[in-house]
């Protein structure tokens, strides 16, 4: 069982460095694997939208299909240049009174301006959610933790419901996000870690991994179309919905099929970052890191861009003789 962290040390750690673990890595990735983790995400932040506008302005902006976020579905989504290239990605979420994003911390301010350029006389306003604070539950006993602690959990992906003082949504496989008040954030974490392990970063940042959900950071941005990312497997793009900036791009990449490069599951022999390029054995690019992160049992789990042409081809990382990454298709959990 985990220990009862304060929660205000740890919602304090969003103005500094998020807790890359608790202590003990390899426990923490062991319990996602086979127990429950519960994980605070300061490395992530919320932007509201309200305002009578909100929904048109964004739908206008973004390339998931907005009119179909409701307050028990959200939708993953992406921001584009006007050639089409990701400035950001995230998870859309509608409550009765706005709409919320979940995104990485360092993709929010650089989003807010960008899209803060076109409100005009819209009555939309953007700000930085302060008052909410969200974490991860994850792992084969998650559901377990949740009927026990909060009550009947969501079934469907994407799919959230509202419980007295939390909102949990339903991500791949047995995985939550959970949102809450600060006040009500400290309770309910404190019930979660005493039956559940706590973990950092780095394990909540594998299991996304795991679960093939990229997320676009400072060191990758307008780096990727979004079907490079495989942002449209995850229903994060809609082909049918008006314009939004880079849409005719994004659509003819998608009707004449001309995505060079995908997404591809990799594990590394050595430590990986965002950004890091994946070289082929004549040192030639053949792509470049979007997420890494620890794995279980040693080396770095990773997510990448490569040429559509790679399947399990031995590449290095960084340079020619940098440690060497294996890269295999993505098996996403439903």
């Amino acid at each position: 069982m985990g220990h009862p962290y304060d929660w205000n040390q740890i919602a304090d750690a969003a103005h500094g460095a998020p807790h890359v673990h608790f202590g003990e890595p390899r426990r923490e990735l062991e319990a996602a694997r086979s127990g429950a983790v519960v994980c605070p995400l300061c490395h992530f932040e919320l932007l509201r939208f309200s305002g009578a506008d909100a929904q048109t302005f964004l739908q206008a902006q973004l390339t998931c299909d907005v009119l179909q976020v409701t307050p028990t579905a959200a939708s993953y989504g992406g921001y584009c240049t006007a050639k089409g290239r990701l400035i950001a990605d995230f998870l859309l979420i509608r409550t009765p009174q706005a709409y919320m994003m979940h995104l990485p911390a360092d993709s929010c301010v650089v989003l807010a301006e960008g899209l803060r350029k076109f409100v005009l006389r819209a009555q939309a306003k953007i700000e930085r959610e302060t008052t909410l604070r969200a974490i991860g539950i994850a792992g084969p006993d998650a559901v377990a933790l949740l009927r026990r602690s909060v009550g009947e959990p969501p079934h469907l992906p994407l799919e959230s419901v509202q419980y007295a003082g939390a909102t949990l949504l339903r991500l791949s496989g047995a995985a939550f996000l959970a949102f809450a008040p600060q006040p009500e954030m400290a309770g309910f974490w404190n019930s979660l870690a005493r039956q559940a392990t706590p973990a950092g970063v780095d394990c909540w940042n594998w299991l996304q991994i795991r679960a093939g959900i990229p997320w676009i950071t400072a060191a990758t941005r307008e780096q990727f179309v979004p079907q490079m990312v495989a942002l449209d497997a995850i229903g994060g793009v809609d082909f049918q919905k008006g314009c939004y900036p880079g849409q005719e791009i994004v659509a003819r990449t998608h009707y004449l099929g001309e995505v060079k490069r995908t997404l591809r599951f990799g594990h590394g022999d050595g430590a990986a970052a965002a950004g890091d390029s994946l070289l082929g054995t004549d040192g030639q690019s053949r792509g470049m890191v979007v997420n890494a992160a620890p794995a279980p049992d040693g080396g770095t789990d990773l997510l990448a861009v490569v040429q559509t042409s790679l399947h399990r081809d031995q590449l290095r990382l960084r340079s020619a003789d940098g440690p060497g990454v294996r890269i295999s298709e993505l098996s996403r959990v439903s």
